[in-house]
């Protein structure tokens, strides 16, 4: 999933190990359906989370606390 930050920004959560996420900054080249073709991010073959970014997102920043 990709998220935008409140100034554009895009990232990505990857998961490198079972319950362990890392934020990635990325930079989208385009989007087709429900594929995001990235010009920068993380190397391919990783893994990405695809859902409960936002909610990753919400916990990383304490936001809704």
């Amino acid at each position: 999933a990709v998220l935008y930050d409140a100034q554009g920004g895009t990232w990505v959560y990857t998961s490198p190990e079972p319950l362990k996420y890392v934020r990635h900054a990325i930079r989208v080249d385009y989007i087709e359906g429900d594929q995001a073709v990235l010009s920068d991010g993380p190397p391919v073959g990783t893994q990405v989370v695809t859902t409960g970014a936002v909610e990753l997102f919400g916990t990383e920043f304490e936001i809704g606390h």
